[in-house]
């Protein structure tokens, strides 16, 4: 009834699906409680992060003839729709989620799925190390989001306390962005392997 490519899709998207949902019944059952010395890791933000750095965007890269034949209007348009939208949606269903603890949506984890799909690191050499400092810089990115968004709601000492709240768990999150981007990677070259052996 559907074609084997439309039946894999769905596939991925149930175990994406069910991925999300461990990740977060693990995040608010388990993480909460486990802090190092006051640190907790934002599982949900990291898994964002890492999703997006391996299933980025499908556009291709401008080219340099690109380049010098388009304006810069319609590059600018391009590198802004050129962004991860499986990344996106990723976060936008963790912020749905965290929308029914607090009354606040949080805006900062889609917006930074589709950032973090402007930097793949799906054929890139070594990105296990490479993730760790885009997580990091993509949680601060996060923080800074989410207290500007509190900041506008009129949530009192909001910026003040910024660095003191947000640097640490930026900190625990790219430590464990290894550990989240090894298992995807993985399931994602399998994936790709098993597709290209399907169409021969």
């Amino acid at each position: 009834m559907f074609s084997i490519t439309l039946r894999t899709r769905l596939w991925h998207l149930a175990i994406a699906a069910g991925v999300v949902i461990f990740i977060w019944l693990l995040q608010i059952n388990v993480l909460t409680r486990l802090t190092l010395g006051g640190l907790l890791c934002n599982l949900p933000l990291t898994f964002t992060i890492v999703w997006a750095s391996i299933f980025g965007s499908r556009l291709p890269r401008l080219t340099a003839d690109d380049l010098r034949t388009l304006s810069l209007r319609e590059i600018i348009s391009y590198q802004a729709l050129s962004g991860s939208l499986s990344g996106a949606l990723i976060g936008a269903l963790f912020a749905a989620f965290y929308a029914s603890v607090t009354p606040v949506y949080p805006f900062g984890y889609p917006l930074i799925g589709w950032i973090a799909g402007y930097f793949s690191l799906k054929r890139v050499s070594h990105a296990q190390f490479l993730v760790v400092p885009m997580v990091l810089c993509g949680s601060v990115l996060a923080g800074i989001f989410m207290a500007l968004q509190l900041s506008f709601m009129g949530r009192p000492e909001v910026m003040p306390r910024f660095i003191e709240a947000v640097l640490p768990e930026a900190v625990m999150n790219a430590l464990s962005a290894p550990f989240i981007f090894l298992p995807i990677k993985r399931w994602d070259d399998f994936a790709t392997r098993k597709e290209v052996v399907g169409v021969q």
